[in-house]
């Protein structure tokens, strides 16, 4: 099976999943994959429909946190860049659909498993991006940071929150 060829078509979108490399990923419904491939229908939507029709709709969820795992092990392993923004687009396509499909104690489970996994990036994109998409990047990662602060009230999160500020004065 073509995996970043299924990746595709289901998140088209995020084109800079075109430059990651998929060689190792395992993705769970690997069958399910396949057949959406084959079936030529692109989208998000259209995968959750046809996840729906034949699995069930939580293989899309899995789908989706199993792909964010394998760009983060990728980003950690290798310190691969190309990882980095679809990681980010990820995650923020994970954190939608789970609230959409009323699954918020996920997402909060997701967001304070992950979070510092994406502070982490952002001296990367620091590096490698022009000042104001940095910014932009920086923006969400300290309000997604602030989100978690809020949440779980643990001194990991405001620490993580104070490192955001601090790359966002740079």
């Amino acid at each position: 099976m073509e995996v970043k060829g299924a990746i595709m078509a289901i998140l088209p979108e995020l084109e800079e999943l075109g430059e990651v490399d998929f060689e190792q990923y395992s993705p769970p419904y690997p069958n399910l994959l396949k057949a959406f491939l084959e079936s030529g229908k692109k989208g998000l939507p259209e995968f959750e429909r046809f996840a729906e029709s034949t699995v069930g709709k939580d293989a899309v969820g899995r789908v989706l946190l199993s792909l964010l795992q394998y760009l983060l092990i990728r980003y950690r392993r290798f310190e691969d860049y190309s990882v980095v923004k679809p990681t980010i687009k990820v995650f923020l396509t994970l954190k939608g659909w789970l609230i959409e499909n009323g699954l918020g104690k996920d997402w909060n489970r997701v967001l304070g498993s992950f979070i510092g996994y994406l502070v982490s990036m952002l001296p990367l994109i620091a590096e490698h991006e022009d000042k104001d998409i940095a910014l932009a990047y920086t923006k969400l990662m300290e309000n997604l940071t602030r989100e978690a602060s809020e949440k779980f009230d643990e001194d990991y999160y405001y620490e993580l929150l104070e490192r955001v500020n601090e790359l966002k004065k740079r």
